[in-house]
């Protein structure tokens, strides 16, 4: 039997050292991405928010952010730096994140990672913050390691609920209705008095087909949501003693979205885009506008999710033949915040965020409110055309 040279003896040293090296990082990052001690002990939230003298909340919109997480994904580093300097320049009273903050749909994508990164953030800044779930954020479960189905479609935005009753600046609540994250952060003056209302609701995901399957439409509101809107915006003005004003958050875009790009002049003095001429709105018709303007309180509208789209109408409903609208005289503004998220899918316009002043004490909706957008500054460098 032949002895092994020291050659051979060297390399084979070598060569176990290496695999020993490549088990120890693989390890490490194995551990890394599942042992995520994420989840903190419950606190106590606050339901409002207080108006500052002036009469005047600030409100920053941030939308679309698509986090994934791992460590090297540099436009992820790019978006959260971007997150920072939005809150700096803007200096807001509340912070709106219109959904998909996450693109969570493989597992390597690390949803809540990103998510406690947000939260995490606004710790820092001391921001009191809304989250309004997307069609991206929960699509996945950390409890069964898959995407959710229909059986199962709120469990992954359900555990990001329960990553976040560990923040204090968050304002997230689930609702006692369709989805997760359907509720109303009153706005309430000095005195304690409720003066306006800030509504979020969970737009859901893509519709399921009957095997099962996701289908190519997004879900967008359900007739349960309509109602449990209805009884919100009721104990809402009943706390206030009178109809009070309010926005509504959401991600995926009401119905009549399409007919106001598609019919209306834009409204508002800020740069505004319209790249495509479709706007990705649910496949059917609830009602949830005309409840709106039944109600007579919400006269502002708020969504994400189309990525190209950023502009604002003040809509008066579906005009007939000789041009006069539905809700003549009674104008709710349809908005789409500008995308924040570098990541953002096929984005082919500049990230920024929507800054949105509430003038709570004004006599009509255009007076109301005024939009602007702020976008990184010209020493910020950024992957300015991205994509998956």
């Amino acid at each position: 039997m032949g002895t092994i040279s020291k050659r051979k003896k060297i390399i084979i040293g070598v060569v176990a050292a290496v695999l020993v090296i490549v088990l120890i990082v693989g390890l490490s990052i194995f551990g890394w991405l599942y042992a995520f001690d994420y989840r903190k002990d419950p606190v106590e939230k606050a339901t409002s928010v207080t108006l500052p003298e002036d009469g005047k909340l600030r409100v920053l919109q941030l939308t679309d952010l698509h986090l994934t997480a791992p460590a090297w994904n540099a436009n992820d580093k790019q978006t959260l730096e971007w997150v920072r300097t939005a809150i700096r320049l803007s200096d807001p009273d509340v912070v709106a994140v219109t959904g998909d903050a996450a693109a969570s749909i493989y597992w390597y994508r690390q949803r809540d990672k990103a998510i406690v990164e947000i939260a995490e953030i606004m710790e820092e800044a001391q921001i009191p913050w809304m989250y309004t779930l997307g069609n991206h954020d929960g699509e996945w479960s950390w409890d069964t390691q898959q995407p959710v189905g229909r059986d199962n479609e709120e469990q992954g935005n359900e555990e990001i609920l329960e990553v976040l009753k560990g923040y204090k600046y968050s304002l997230m609540q689930k609702g006692d209705t369709t989805g997760t994250g359907n509720y109303v952060i009153d706005v309430e003056d000095k005195d304690g008095n409720v003066v306006y209302g800030l509504i979020n609701m969970d737009t859901h995901g893509k519709v399921f087909n009957e095997d099962g399957s996701r289908g190519p439409g997004y879900m967008g509101l359900s007739n349960e949501q309509v109602q449990w809107y209805e009884r919100e915006i009721t104990a809402l003005c009943e706390r206030a003693g009178k109809t009070v004003n309010s926005a509504l958050f959401m991600h995926v875009p009401l119905y009549e979205y399409q007919d106001a790009l598609d019919n209306y002049p834009l409204w508002g003095g800020f740069e505004q885009f319209t790249i495509q001429d479709h706007c990705y709105v649910p496949e059917e018709n609830i009602g949830m506008y005309d409840k709106i303007v039944e109600l007579g309180s919400t006269d502002f509208v708020t969504a994400g999710h189309d990525h190209d789209h950023n502009f604002a109408v003040m809509y008066e409903g579906k005009k007939d033949d000789d041009g006069i609208p539905a809700n003549e005289g009674k104008p709710v503004i349809l908005h789409y915040g500008r995308t924040s998220g570098v990541e953002a899918w096929e984005r082919r316009i500049p990230i920024g965020a929507s800054v949105i002043d509430i003038n709570v004490y004004a006599k009509d909706t255009e007076s109301r409110y005024k939009i602007s957008v702020i976008e990184p500054p010209e020493s910020f460098d950024y992957n300015e055309y991205s994509g998956w």
